[in-house]
């Protein structure tokens, strides 16, 4: 290799880094919206079970 000779070669992350990036953004804002929904959906289950007593329980 002579002195004057220039690698061009770049790290494949640097390449890789674009392409992955918006992909685990996505990933992300898709996980925190199901936790959430999760979450909701959890409160509204307990709040109807201790909201009003069901038609079977004064019957009995």
């Amino acid at each position: 290799m002579t002195p004057d000779t220039v690698l061009l070669a770049h790290h494949p992350l640097l390449l890789a880094v674009p392409a992955f990036v918006p992909a685990i953004a996505i990933t992300v804002v898709v996980l925190v919206i199901a936790r959430r929904d999760r979450i909701a959906e959890a409160r509204e289950t307990a709040a109807q079970e201790t909201a009003a007593p069901t038609v079977q329980e004064l019957d009995r």
